[in-house]
């Protein structure tokens, strides 16, 4: 403008507060500024004048004025008339028309639209598109000149789209939920190809990207063609300039979640979001706006979609949507697997049609790093990726959109067909490669700081000087290694002989904070800490219909891991002692050793126990067209309405001292008891959490057999300590092995001893690639194995842990930076000390006054760990005045090294040392060295009277050397230089897989090396 200077701010009737139009007047008229009154301005016309602001020939009558009056006055009443009904209707009415279509299904949450469907001709490759949720579905068809479904259809497509409404208005709309819209598209879905006899395209823009990518993994992408997703990320929404440390994101979040949860977020507010993240650019587009105002010519164009997306295109987002949203997205879900629609396990994994992502260069709400992380949930699928210099609504909405995405989308539809050639704007996305999001560093060690001092006044004086001492480094591995553990390192040292804790006690008091969490994933099926609870209660009501008492042995035995779970749990809430049956072991001895008189069996355990008398049998789980024999009652069969419960019972009554849980395990002298009491179980539940840094976003998957006690421990106690998911599987199967990792989005799995071996072992599969595993926790692992699984599977860590039985000591190697140490104690969990032992025969030593002498760095040692003298364990009489006159400790029999650090290394049982001419030699510590040399796969010592023989299992591409390996042998000493090595196939493995010795039996020997 040249001669006068119309301000948008300065209009009044804009809603600005601005009272005149200002300028500086015009020149040669003799019209100032100030005589053109915004207060002139009624709505019908402009005062004085006898133009009325609805007359369309106004301007044009004015414009016949001469000397430039007339068209300036022109301008005045065009742009007034503008104004007016800018301030009136929110803009400027287009006449323009939406596309035709037809509601060809209405469900409680869509209606499916058809648009054109007069005009479709047979055969037309259906395309549904699925809107965001805060956008409505007008979003595809925003104006003839920007429309999706116009600009598909002239190209001969069919499309279709899904209308979720407004849930401000739809009945029920704000308590919707993620799975019931994935649920909707998935129906949308499979009535377009039942419709159309097709295949259907589907595609989203932001969100509805993400619906698509879950209806199509439920639905295994059965009926669906390709997909294709604009602006989708896999992570929450970024809010641009705004670089927040994770710490405060996530805890950001969480608030959000809470709050978001059951306000929901109206639509006025979805559209101020957008706008208060970009201030400035907001505040001058609607500027430029108002000022061009009198040139409507030039703003119909663009007027339905700054319409739609200033305001009109705005709908609700209900709140438990958000709070799902927000879940998945924070832990990864999207990517990892675990996602749970209608109570069934959802993977992305699943999905094997081909996929195109569009991305926006200058997206800063879906940044292309975050959309293109979609990668690595699709192992199976073929992911193709289109760049567009555009931003976030630009892929989706106007001229850019109407240049590259729907021509794109129309070739692309026509490649899947094999009707043309790749579009040449497509690259493949996987090689463009993945870009991890930077870790925010700013206030990092204000927060470490902050996270120091806040551990410090929480936590008791002792403790934290046990957590500082656990953890050398920086400020920063103080924060990230132990500071994070502190609240359960308290809960570790308040858990006491009298305290009130079990099993059954964790699992009510974690069902009452959040009972629709995920608890457990089992058999594709996903079940809530409420469905865990009823259930447990259930139970208990049909074993105290049978008289199940408190402080009762009651065996166990079933090769279900949800049955033994929900049978323990049960039993443990009666305040009964669960004593688990190990399947095809020797029941007989067990249930003598265990004082056992009660079997809860299931149906595949029954032929098991033929022969046993005297015991009580009951029958769990289904027993549909089995014969049952006499005598064995159906648990099943019992009403439990009818149940009235003792008066002596009251609900989880265990106590620290309370015996919980007896397991068996096998030594040299046959099957032994192991007993674990409530607070031993409940030190490994708060132990295994804080090493494992367990939280709510992880999902434990045990394939281990749960009657072993790292099975038990691990996958009961740790997920329970710590709001953690288990997903369980009745038995390891190494071929299935990653489908099922992705299929629950496991992210840490127990082992025990040599059972990754069988993985290891596996060719290498699609579903390796960017596995959401993180940690291998469990007991027994060779070094030779260690080193394998941290080699092909990195940046999986391995944790390795050793829970000494009958005490309360945990030893864990937290860093795992030491492959084959076994690490030092937890914090909070009994200490432990190494005491010195006779070199030969593995006695203790004494000093002069009777006192056991402590172990010198670096020289094998006694692990004893140090017991409450009042209360001795199950069967146990620990050492008295072994350091001290009123000390108690028990020896483990376990025999170490420790290293300069405080790590301790495993030597082996002190009974397994082998005297022979040339000296003392210990099967382990021959292990441990040829676990060094290249092309062994596995070595295991074969004790005999006065000698040592190494069966040793190898690769088979040649590298192992048996000269090299006897080199090292004889480096280490002259009397493991006698050992014999010899070369075995394969070397068979227990139920719990440890070294099967008994089935390897003496390999044929060679000559002994020399």
């Amino acid at each position: 403008m040249s001669d006068r200077d119309i301000k948008a701010t300065d209009i009044k009737a804009t809603g600005i507060k601005a009272t005149d139009i200002k300028g500086t007047g015009i020149k040669g008229t003799g019209i100032k500024a100030t005589d053109i009154k915004g207060t002139d301005i009624k709505g019908t016309g402009i005062k004085g004048t006898g133009i009325k602001g609805t007359d369309s020939k106004a301007g044009d009558q004015a414009d016949d004025g001469g000397n430039g009056i007339g068209a300036t006055i022109g301008q005045v009443v065009r742009t007034a008339a503008n104004v007016v009904e800018y301030v009136r209707f929110g803009g400027l009415e287009t006449g323009e028309e939406p596309s035709p279509y037809d509601v060809t299904l209405r469900t409680p949450v869509l209606s499916l639209r058809r648009y054109f469907t007069d005009d479709t001709p047979a055969g037309a490759a259906p395309i549904l598109l699925v809107p965001p949720l805060m956008l409505s579905a007008d979003v595809w068809d925003v104006s003839p000149s920007t429309s999706a479904v116009g600009h598909l259809r002239r190209s001969g497509l069919d499309p279709w789209v899904v209308d979720f409404g407004d849930p401000a208005v739809e009945p029920g709309g704000n308590m919707r939920t993620v799975t019931d819209h994935v649920l909707a598209v998935s129906d949308a879905i499979a009535h377009v190809t039942a419709t159309t006899g097709l295949p259907v395209h589907i595609g989203g823009y932001s969100q509805g990207g993400l619906f698509c990518y879950q209806a199509a993994a439920l639905r295994k992408t059965d009926g669906i063609a390709s997909i294709f997703a604009l602006g989708s990320p896999m992570e929450p929404l970024s809010l641009p300039g705004i670089d927040l440390p994770e710490e405060v994101f996530d805890a950001i979040s969480k608030f959000g979640i809470g709050v978001l949860s059951k306000t929901g977020l109206p639509g006025w507010a979805s559209a101020n979001l957008f706008s208060w993240t970009s201030p400035i650019a907001t505040a001058k587009q609607r500027l430029q706006y108002l000022a061009a105002l009198g040139d409507r010519d030039a703003l119909l164009p663009r007027e339905r979609q700054r319409r739609f997306l200033a305001n009109d295109g705005w709908i609700a987002f209900p709140g438990p949507a958000i709070a799902e949203v927000m879940e998945s997205m924070t832990n990864e879900r999207f990517v990892r697997g675990g996602l749970v629609f209608d109570g069934r396990a959802v993977s992305m994994s699943d999905i094997t049609c081909p996929v195109l992502i569009f991305t926006g260069q200058y997206d800063a709400f879906a940044p292309p790093r975050a959309v293109r992380d979609v990668i690595k949930g699709l192992p199976r699928a073929q992911v193709w990726e289109c760049s567009m210099p555009t931003g976030h609504f630009g892929l989706g909405v106007g001229s850019r959109a109407n240049r590259e995405t729907w021509p794109t989308v129309h070739r692309w539809v026509g490649w899947i067909a094999g009707d043309n050639e790749r579009p040449d704007n497509l690259i493949d996305a996987r090689e463009a490669g993945l870009i991890e999001r930077e870790e925010a560093t700013t206030g990092g060690t204000v927060r470490q700081v902050l996270n120091l001092g806040t551990a410090g006044v929480r936590a008791a004086p002792g403790l934290v000087r046990e957590v500082i001492d656990r953890v050398s480094g920086s400020v920063t591995d103080l924060t990230t290694e132990a500071l994070d553990q502190v609240p359960r390192l308290l809960k570790l040292e308040r858990v006491g002989p009298a305290t009130t804790v079990s099993y059954g006690s964790l699992l009510a008091e974690a069902a009452e904070q959040d009972p629709s969490a995920v608890s457990l994933l089992y058999r594709g099926h996903a079940y809530t800490r409420a469905d865990i609870e009823a259930e447990v209660d259930d139970l208990v009501l049909r074993l105290l219909r049978v008289s199940v008492r408190r402080g009762e042995h009651v065996g166990v035995l079933t090769e279900s891991g949800a049955a033994l779970l929900s049978t323990t749990a049960a039993l443990s809430r009666i305040g009964a002692v669960a004593v688990l049956l190990r399947p095809g072991s020797d029941t007989r001895a067990e249930l003598q050793l265990s004082r056992t008189r009660r079997i809860l069996v299931d149906a595949a355990g029954l032929p098991g126990l033929a022969g046993i008398e005297d015991v009580t049998v009951n029958l769990i789980g289904d027993a549909h067209g089995i014969d049952l024999p006499a005598g064995v009652e159906n648990l099943s069969m019992i009403d439990t309405t009818s149940v009235r419960p003792p008066n002596w019972y009251r609900p989880n009554p265990g106590r620290g001292r309370d015996l919980a849980f007896i397991l068996f395990g096998d030594g040299s002298d046959g099957v032994r008891a192991v007993p674990v009491t409530n607070r031993r179980w409940a030190l490994s539940a708060y132990g295994a959490a804080s090493a494992a840094s367990l939280t709510e976003s992880d999902t434990v998957f045990s394939a281990n057999p749960l009657y072993h006690a790292s099975g038990l421990l691990l996958a009961t106690a740790a997920p329970v300590a710590s709001g953690a998911r288990l997903a369980l599987t009745d038995s390891f199967d190494p071929s299935s092995f990653w489908s099922e990792v992705r299929h629950y989005g496991a992210t840490v799995v127990p082992y025990t001893w040599s059972m990754l071996s069988l993985l290891v072992a596996q060719p290498h599969s699609s579903d390796e690639e960017h596995y959401p595993v993180r940690l291998f926790v469990g007991s027994g692992m060779p070094r030779t194995l260690w080193r394998d699984v941290t080699t092909r599977f990195a940046p999986a860590r391995v944790l390795e842990m050793f829970v000494p039985i009958r005490t309360d000591a945990i030893v864990a190697n937290v860093s795992g930076r030491k492959i084959g140490a076994a690490g030092q104690s937890l914090p909070g969990t009994a200490r432990t000390a190494l005491a010195a032992i006779h070199p030969v025969t593995g006695d203790l030593r004494y000093d002069q006054d009777g006192y056991v002498v402590r172990a010198k760095e670096g020289v094998p040692g006694r692990l004893l760990v140090e017991a409450e003298r009042g209360s001795p364990q199950w069967e146990d009489v620990p050492l008295r005045g072994v350091f001290g006159p009123h000390d108690a400790w028990i020896d483990t029999g376990e025999d170490f090294r420790r290293d300069e650090d405080g790590d301790l290394w495993p030597l082996g049982r002190g009974t397994d040392i082998i005297v022979t001419a040339e000296g003392t030699v210990r099967p382990r510590e021959i292990e441990d060295a040829l676990a060094g040399v290249p092309g062994v796969v596995m070595a295991v010592a074969i004790p005999r009277e006065d000698a040592l023989t190494v069966a040793v299992a190898t690769t088979s591409d040649g590298t192992y050397d048996q000269d090299r390996a006897r080199g090292v042998l004889a480096d280490m000493s002259a009397a493991a230089g006698l050992t014999t090595i010899v070369r075995v196939e394969d070397i068979p493995l227990t139920r719990w897989y440890r070294p099967d010795r008994k089935a390897l039996g003496t390999p044929a020997r060679p000559a002994p090396a020399k």
